[in-house]
């Protein structure tokens, strides 16, 4: 784990990349899909750097994967 990691500077910031986190575990996979495709067309550099906090952090592993096996997403083609 990087110490950047856990300063809350990276994607939407500490509060609120766990609770997209929390928003991403009650949805089923096509939502979770949908919800990441609007998060990119949004902001592409945010949500980039809230991806790789999941995945350094272990978050949504069966979405990202995780950071030993992260599972690669085109996410313009959601």
């Amino acid at each position: 784990m990087r110490n950047s990691d856990l300063d809350g500077e990276e994607g939407y910031g500490s509060l609120e990349n766990i609770l997209h986190v929390k928003h991403m575990r009650k949805l089923d996979n096509n939502s979770q899909k949908a919800y990441v495709k609007k998060l990119w067309v949004e902001n592409p550099k945010v949500y980039s750097q809230w991806k790789q906090w999941c995945i350094e952090l272990d978050q949504l592993p069966d979405f990202f994967g995780t950071d030993d096996n992260p599972i690669p997403i085109d996410e313009s083609k959601l």
